[in-house]
């Protein structure tokens, strides 16, 4: 009984880590929380976390650990970026990233945007507008990571207490 309280102060503890990764770039938080997840499950051989309730959190695992992708990149296209400025703006975030952190990554990705936007067309405004859609398309996809994690949190607690 103990090693079972155990095992799951170890699941809830990753669980909560991926919560908090999915506000840190390059942190696969929602990832994470599937993880706990998984292995709990296979530890219990799923009669806690039943096979629908984990194929919902795989679902929600998914779209939520590939939100960095295709939300900051629709941000960006919205307002105009090209691909190659996205990609610039990816590589600003990593070298933000190394350099100052979580701040450092926004910093860089934004810079890395209007810097390839700006060398495409020669225009600032046009340049700053995609941007600052890159960085809105970043935030919100934080947020939706965030939101994933914390949703498979909930269900797995659900599926522990009702069990």
């Amino acid at each position: 009984m103990w090693l079972e309280s155990i095992g799951l102060g170890v699941v809830i503890f990753f669980m909560l880590l991926g919560f908090v990764g999915s506000f840190v770039p390059l942190m696969p938080g929602p990832l994470l929380v599937w993880l706990a997840v998984l292995v709990y499950a296979i530890a219990t051989q799923f009669t806690v976390v039943g096979p629908v309730a984990f194929a919902s959190m795989t679902l929600i695992a998914v779209i939520s650990a590939t939100a960095d992708m295709w939300m900051a990149l629709l941000g960006a296209k919205t307002l105009g970026a090209g691909s190659r400025s996205i990609i610039w703006g990816i590589g600003g975030a990593l070298a933000g990233f190394i350099i100052l952190n979580l701040l450092g990554a926004l910093v860089g990705y934004a810079l890395g945007i209007l810097y390839a936007e700006y060398r495409r067309d020669q225009d600032w405004g046009a340049a700053f507008k995609a941007s600052v859609g890159g960085v809105a398309g970043w935030g919100l996809a934080t947020g939706f990571q965030a939101a994933g994690a914390l949703l498979m949190i909930i269900i797995f607690i659900w599926q522990v207490v009702t069990k």
